[in-house]
């Protein structure tokens, strides 16, 4: 490309302008030089026509005559607006800047695709996972002062389990509990909704009169309940979420006052949530709680169904108000010494309804936070890498502009400004992938992610992408900028200047380079170690087989099923219509199906062991399954016998119990035809007989310790809400038709919903986990990648800046395994160095992420020994390449290089 700096500058010469104004022409002109020179060769002019045609253009004195005008114009005016002759200077500067960071972005188009992909994938990244870190962790709940509400549970330390309250025990926290402003309590259900449309099951949740006055909230129409709505007999009115009354009622605005039927009872809407309200999940209608004199016994004190919510009294602090609830603890405990125990295995828990609701997802968020920050940083050392390779290339460029008087503050300004400008188009695009990322985060997880309907792009996300990309533009441009304008002025202009980079702009290449490669070691090891985890997790044998098993939920209506022997004859005559069917093995039905987040729990009595006041008694999770729902499941059966059509209210009460239950128990003794009682309201002992012992279920998470399980069947213990399994022979979604067909053949109007195989809920309950993994590990991928071309590209500028020096070795004998050994060795030290950094900093760092680890120590040797291998092949191929080119240099070609 013709020079026209040198003739413009000669020209400029007699002017004596304002260096900085000399130096605004001398761009200017030579941009237009440059694009005139481009122009006259793409119209077929050789290359001596082009140039020639280019100079007489500036030998004119008009071209020249017509800049040095408008550059006079611009100061003038300048001058007449800002009344300052420094600020306009400065303000004519920084559009200058503005305008030629522009020009070289577009001259060098390679360079800037390079660079700005690297800083979108590395902004765009930061970004998405911020979204869902402001919504989640740092966006307050839509409720009034949300710092202020809190859960109470009965925590059972022993036993590592936090329980609803009682009834009874939440109407006495609330009197006594002087530290809250109020309180409330609610209780999940579902309930079968008719009438307009198709029959549909639907999530309630039961309220007391406080509840939506403790939250804060406010309906979006109508009201929310009165006090006396919550008393038994005045409890038909509901308040409809905005979800469903968009999707059922057409977001009729009339619907306040109107009557809807659930489970074939009629209920009054009073009032439609906003859309922002929810609390507990999906919940789709609200109904009072209205507890009846029964449930509000002092003896249901161990009844523990109901989650209580409270506001604190402003002023009062967490650690106040476990005080005062540790106070009402010790108080019941002495009252009540029969109901809960005194040898700190029972007590009061309080905890933020905030920190609930993100407790099981703030580790993997943090974690994934400051893996997308790695990313980045690995892609601003690559930017940075590349400015300072261009950088030699621009010597003479910066040479002749400090020839013109422009100091070294207004080199770095102008090589920061064009740094900027390169990281906010980056954030420009990045923003763009982060609202792609985002969606596709949210359906990767969308049911394990809370207040994922709240996950967007909004002003705190679009701020958090703009101060990104202003800060990382001057990450990674600070360092070359200020190596870039330290240039001998002498030593650029000269010819053969071009190709020395300075040993101190190399050092720091290299630096950037172990620095690369030691942060993908550690998200490396970070995403080998959930990798690992992750498949440790989806070996763990859950206790039953989940193939070819298909599972779905029915839940009979109280009003129309109020009797036991209605309920056990439903499920009676629905099994044995379903196994009738071709291609079915085996039904059954469990009250609680494991995996689904069902849980039912209590405490019972040995017959034959005491239990003196105070002390804690056995413990286990209660499930009512009917004949073959073991069989169904593939559940081993360790000793005795499953339930048969035998076990039945008119014969001997008898349950099973799993190997966990026998062994903590009945560790030295077979519990075959030993007896247990469950705790009754009245105290009396209903003695049951244990009649087989299956194996141990992972009922809560894969993840989780065995939690003892015990069986009754359900024509002794017959429940409304059931799970149906169908083993089947085929495939078991296949048969979702048939068997629906079935139950509604002895209901027609009776919902079946969540239908869905149990390999799927398998999938479904590790589906956080597989999330994290996969994140963590695309991170590292991306930061192997940038770190490795980072590699590659020191490597191959450094030979090209030494072909002098390898020519000079070869033509004094060198062979081509000597230039080999030394480039590949020479790139291979960085390497090396950057893995032993990185492998300090994963031993430390991985600890962070212990929480998330499955069977798997943070600091697993295998991975801390094979990982670093692999990344150090892998380097050592990318230093192989250009270390490969370097051997094929002409020595005589080389020699003439400079």
């Amino acid at each position: 490309m013709p020079e026209w700096k040198q003739e413009i500058l000669r020209r400029l010469e007699s002017l004596k302008l304002e260096p900085t104004r000399e130096a605004e022409i001398v761009e200017e002109l030579a941009q237009h030089l440059d694009d005139r020179y481009e122009e006259l060769l793409s119209a077929g002019a050789s290359d001596e026509e082009a140039v020639g045609a280019a100079l007489r253009e500036l030998s004119s004195g008009e071209l020249l005559a017509e800049e040095l005008a408008r550059v006079e114009r611009k100061a003038a005016g300048e001058a007449v607006v800002l009344g300052s002759g420094g600020k306009s200077h400065m303000l004519g500067d920084i559009r200058q800047d503005l305008r030629y960071g522009l020009r070289t972005m577009l001259k060098n188009p390679a360079f800037t695709i390079i660079a700005v992909v690297a800083l979108a994938l590395g902004i765009g990244a930061n970004t998405a996972i911020f979204s869902v870190v402001n919504s989640i962790l740092l966006r307050p709940l839509p409720f009034k002062d949300p710092d202020r509400l809190v859960f109470i549970w009965h925590a059972y330390p022993k036993l590592n389990l936090m329980a609803p309250v009682s009834p009874p025990g939440f109407m006495d926290y609330r009197a006594r509990g002087d530290v809250f402003e109020s309180a409330a309590a609610s209780v999940g259900a579902s309930v079968n909704l008719t009438g307009e449309g198709e029959p549909e099951r639907i999530q309630l949740r039961a309220v007391t009169a406080s509840y939506f006055p403790t939250l804060g909230v406010m309906p979006a129409l109508g009201r929310t309940f009165l006090d006396e709505e919550d008393q038994p007999g005045h409890d038909h009115v509901v308040i409809l979420s905005n979800g469903l009354w968009q999707r059922r009622f057409g977001a009729d605005p009339s619907i306040v006052g109107k009557t809807i039927t659930l489970d074939g009872e009629g209920y009054n809407v009073v009032g439609v949530m906003p859309e922002s309200f929810r609390l507990f999940g999906q919940d789709n209608i609200w109904a009072p709680l209205a507890l009846s004199a029964e449930q509000l016994a002092p003896n249901r004190r161990r009844s523990e169904f109901l989650m209580m919510v409270a506001r604190l009294r402003p002023g009062v602090t967490l650690g106040q108000a476990q005080a005062a609830m540790n106070a009402v603890a010790g108080q019941i405990q002495q009252d009540n010494p029969q109901s809960f125990p005194s040898d700190g295995s029972w007590g009061l828990q309080v905890k933020p309804v905030y920190e609930e609701m993100v407790a099981d997802i703030r580790p993997a968020l943090l974690v994934l936070l400051g893996a997308v920050g790695f990313v980045l940083l690995i892609a601003c050392a690559n930017v940075a890498n590349l400015l300072l390779a261009r950088a030699s290339g621009r010597r003479r460029e910066i040479a002749i502009r400090t020839a013109l008087g422009a100091g070294r503050g207004r080199l770095v300004r102008q090589l920061l400004t064009e740094s900027v400008l390169m990281s906010l188009v980056g954030g420009g695009l990045g923003l763009l992938l982060a609202v792609w990322g985002v969606d596709v985060l949210i359906k990767l997880n969308e049911n394990n992610i809370p207040r994922s309907q709240e996950i967007g792009i909004d002003g705190r996300v679009l701020a958090f992408t703009f101060g990104l990309s202003l800060l990382t533009g001057v990450l990674f441009g600070l360092v070359p900028a200020l190596q870039a304008s330290k240039t001998e002025l002498t030593e650029a202009l000269k010819e053969g200047g071009r190709g020395s980079a300075g040993r101190h702009r190399t050092r720091f290449r290299n630096l950037l380079v172990v620095s690369e490669i030691a942060l993908a070691l550690v998200l490396l090891i970070g995403a080998g170690l959930m990798v690992k985890s992750f498949a440790r997790l989806s070996h763990v044998n859950p206790g039953f087989d989940p193939q070819n098993l298909l599972t779905m939920q029915v839940a009979l209506p109280s009003t129309k099923y109020r009797e036991p022997a209605q309920r056990a004859d439903f499920y009676r005559q629905t099994l044995e219509k379903i196994r009738s069917l071709p291609g079915v093995q085996a039904a059954g039905a469990v009250s609680n199906l494991p995996l689904s987040g069902s849980v039912s729990s209590g405490f019972f009595s040995i017959e034959g062991q005491e239990y003196s006041p105070g002390q804690q008694l056995p413990h286990g999770d209660i499930r009512s399954a009917t004949t073959e729902y073991l069989q169904a499941m593939s559940i081993p059966l360790s000793k005795g016998r499953y339930f048969n059509d035998r076990d039945t209210d008119a014969n001997t009460l008898v349950t099973i119990i799993d190997e966990t239950i026998a062994r903590l128990y009945w560790p030295d003794s077979d519990p075959i035809g030993k007896r247990i009682a469950f705790n009754r309201p009245d105290d009396t002992k209903v003695w049951i007989e244990i009649v087989g012992v299956v194996g141990a279920v992972k009922h809560k998470a894969l993840d989780a310790d065995y939690r003892g399980q015990i069986y009754l069947p359900h024509a002794q213990s017959p429940r409304g809400g059931m799970y149906l399994v169908v083993r089947t022979l085929g495939e078991p979604s296949s048969m979702t038709a048939m068997v629906r067909s079935a139950i509604q053949a002895v209901d027609k109007d009776q919902p079946v919903y969540r239908v869905m195989t149990m390999e799927a809920l398998v999938t479904e309950s590790v589906a956080q986990k597989r999330f994290s993994m996969l994140l963590l590990a695309l991170f590292a991928v991306v930061a192997v990648m940038l770190a490795i071309v980072g590699l590659y590209g020191v490597m191959s500028y450094g030979v090209s800046q030494r072909t002098h020096e390898i020519g000079v070795r070869m033509a004094l004998g060198a062979q081509s395994r000597d230039v080999l050994k030394m480039v590949v060795g020479q790139g291979l030290a960085l390497a090396l160095i950057g893995v032993g950094v990185g492998l300090v900093a994963a031993f430390l760092l991985t600890r962070l992420m212990s929480s998330l680890l499955f069977g798997v120590s943070a600091t697993d040797p295998y991975m801390f020994a094979s990982i670093p291998l692999i990344l150090a092949a892998v380097a050592l191929l990318a230093c192989y390449i250009p270390a490969r080119r370097a051997t094929k240099v002409d020595p005589m070609i080389a020699l003439r290089y400079e």
